[in-house]
């Protein structure tokens, strides 16, 4: 049975900030024009996407680079229409996630426990994501929910797939501790209402999609990359649930 949208509160995992948009901001200013509440939680402060993908870390620092993102993702979540109380951070070290996965698992857990009436989850797909942060941001909702009792649609995306991370040419990975479901399956949504707001959101992260630090002979996030996402007009989730009149 279908839930009523302006009765809908939805919780967006995002690993770094820009992840949220790049998987999920049409979908998320979909849902928020709607009538939807929705949250939006940052697994990590983004502080290495400079000196791990570029090996820069100078103009920003790490620690510069952490404040800067903080902003980009508050502005990002506006454009997408998602109120400023409703952005969380959580603040570990871009990259890794891995060496605090006790102290994340405990923060989503609380989390989730004060927001027991969510009716879907976003998050990376714990198996089929590649990057570590990813992969580890979905494993730590997934058990959450299963300790609380929660059952909310999960809605699984994939940002860093074997072609992203040719792309940036970065690899950080950790091996999958369980296996895909047999019965999932790719759905695409329709954005295209709300696609200028996912490009508008994007802008946002002007770290990643600009040549930020003089420093720069690339963007964070590659060109072609950025070119096919602005061309995009779905997006795609896996999902585990019976189809619709099956």
């Amino acid at each position: 049975m279908r839930t009523d949208p302006a009765r809908e509160t939805v919780i967006v995992f995002s690993p770094h900030p820009d992840d949220e948009t790049i998987a999920c901001g049409g979908t998320i200013a979909g849902k928020v024009a709607a009538g939807a509440r929705v949250k939006i939680v940052f697994s990590t402060d983004g502080s290495r996407s400079h000196s791990a993908v570029l090996g820069i870390d100078r103009d920003p620092t790490p620690e510069e680079l952490a404040a800067i993102r903080h902003k980009e993702a508050e502005a990002a979540a506006k454009a997408l229409g998602v109120d400023p109380a409703d952005v969380v951070f959580l603040g570990h070290t871009d990259t890794l996630l891995a060496a605090s996965m006790s102290t994340f698992r405990l923060r989503v857990r609380r989390l989730l426990a004060e927001h027991r009436d969510v009716t879907e989850v976003y998050l990376p797909h714990e198996v089929r994501e590649l990057n570590a942060d990813h992969r580890l941001t979905g494993e730590g909702v997934v058990d959450a929910l299963t300790e609380l009792g929660l059952a909310p649609r999960l809605r699984r995306y994939v940002v860093w797939d074997e072609d992203t991370e040719a792309a940036f040419a970065f690899t950080n990975r950790v091996a999958p501790e369980r296996e895909t479901s047999p019965t999932e399956r790719l759905v695409g949504v329709d954005i295209t209402p709300w696609l200028g707001r996912k490009l508008s959101a994007l802008e946002e992260h002007r770290t990643q999609v600009t040549l930020f630090s003089p420093a720069q002979t690339r963007t964070v996030v590659p060109e072609t990359f950025l070119a096919r996402l602005r061309a995009k007009r779905t997006e795609e989730f896996w999902i585990d649930e019976p189809e619709e009149g099956a």
